[in-house]
C-alpha cells in the first residue's frame, strides 16, 4: 500500500494539521481492520485489497456527462478502477472538469469560484465509496446533467438507518476500516458529519437542498446546479461575459506559466507546479486536467507527476 502518511500530508490544509499526522504502524493497521491476525501471521483484509491492487469487478466508479437533463446522449464518460482512494480522486477531477467556474473579483485580486461547493461534492463521492455495499454487484455511478449531479451508491442504508435520521448527522458505518483509513488520510473529516455539512454548504451557495433517496438496492443523492432566470441572465450578461473573459485570460496565462516551468524540469508534482503558479493544488490539478494535449501524466494518483509532451529533458 502506498504510504498513507504521505497522502494524509498532501491533503492537509494547514501546518498544524500536518504536525498532527502520525506515522502509520502495523498495530494501527490491525486496529483499523486493514490487517488481521491469522495465528501469528498477518493477513490482509478485504479493505486492504480495496485500498491497494483492487481487482474487484464491481468496486469501480463510473462517471458520465450527459447532454441536457436526461440520459439520451453521452458527451463524456470514464470508468475508474484501482485503489478506491485513487478512484475517488479521479472521479472528483472528472466532476471539476465538467462544472462551471467563474471569477470572484475583490479589489485588484480575483479567485476562481466553482458553481458548486466542491469540498462537499468531494465528500459526497467519498461517502459513496465508504458507505457502499461491496457485496452488491454494481458500481458507483456519477451522472452530470445540465441541471443536476446524481451520485448513486450500491447498497441500502446500513444498520436500520433511515434518510431522515441520516440527514441529522447520525451514521452507522458499513465499512469501518475504510472510513478510518480515509479519515487518517484526511480524505474525509469525522464520519457522521458529512451529510449536514453538504446540506448546509448547498444552502450557502443558494442551491436547492440535495435530495437523498433509497431505490432498488442503492442510494441516490441529487445535487442541483444553479440556474438563473432568463431575465436575470440578460441583465447580468455583460458582467458574466466580462468575468468569463477574465477567467479565460487568467487560465491561459496560468497554462503558459505551467508550460514554461515544465520546459525547465524533467517532470514535477502538482504541488511543485502549484508553488510556481501560486494556486492551490486542487485548482492546479483542475487546470492540468484541461491540458491533455500538452502535458503527459506519469504514475498513479498517489504518486502522479506531470511532464511536457515532447520534452527534450
Amino acid at each position: 500500500m502506498p504510504c498513507g502518511k504521505e497522502i494524509a500530508l498532501s491533503n492537509c490544509e494547514t501546518e498544524d494539521e500536518k504536525l498532527a499526522v502520525k506515522d502509520m504502524t502495523i498495530g494501527k493497521l490491525e486496529d483499523m481492520g486493514i490487517l488481521c491476525r491469522s495465528g501469528r501471521d498477518l493477513a490482509p483484509t478485504h479493505a486492504f485489497s480495496l485500498m491497494t491492487d483492487n481487482h474487484s469487478r464491481f468496486a469501480k466508479i463510473q462517471c458520465a456527462l450527459f447532454k441536457g437533463n436526461d440520459r439520451d446522449v453521452f458527451i463524456d464518460k470514464k470508468e475508474f478502477e484501482g485503489p478506491i482512494y485513487e478512484q475517488l480522486s479521479d472521479a472528483f477531477q472528472f466532476i471539476l472538469k465538467h462544472i462551471n467556474i467563474g471569477a470572484e473579483v475583490n479589489g485588484l485580486y480575483s479567485k476562481d469560484v466553482y458553481e458548486l461547493p466542491i469540498k462537499s461534492i468531494r465528500e459526497l463521492v467519498a461517502n459513496a465509496v465508504i458507505h457502499r455495499s461491496y457485496l452488491v454487484e454494481s458500481k458507483i455511478q456519477i451522472s452530470i446533467f445540465d441541471d443536476r449531479i446524481e451520485v448513486v451508491s450500491p447498497g441500502m442504508l446500513y444498520g436500520g438507518m433511515d434518510i431522515v435520521t441520516m440527514k441529522t448527522g447520525r451514521s452507522k458505518c458499513r465499512n469501518q476500516a475504510i472510513a478510518d483509513m480515509f479519515q487518517y488520510m484526511h480524505i474525509v473529516e469525522a464520519w457522521g458529519t458529512g451529510i449536514p455539512r453538504i446540506i448546509k454548504s448547498c444552502k450557502q451557495y443558494g442551491l436547492q437542498e440535495p435530495v437523498f433517496e433509497e431505490f432498488g438496492d442503492g442510494i441516490k443523492v441529487t445535487v442541483y446546479r444553479l440556474h438563473t432566470s432568463k431575465a436575470s441572465e440578460q441583465s447580468n450578461e455583460r458582467t458574466v461575459e466580462q468575468a468569463n473573459m477574465q477567467t479565460r485570460s487568467q487560465t491561459s496565462e496560468t497554462q503558459d506559466k505551467i508550460n514554461a516551468f515544465l520546459e525547465t524540469v524533467n517532470d514535477a508534482t502538482s504541488a511543485d507546479i502549484a508553488k510556481v503558479i501560486g494556486l492551490s493544488q486542487s485548482r492546479t490539478r483542475a487546470i492540468l486536467s484541461k491540458m491533455a494535449d500538452e502535458i503527459e501524466i506519469i504514475g498513479s494518483t498517489s504518486n502522479r507527476r506531470y511532464k511536457k509532451k515532447n520534452s527534450l529533458l
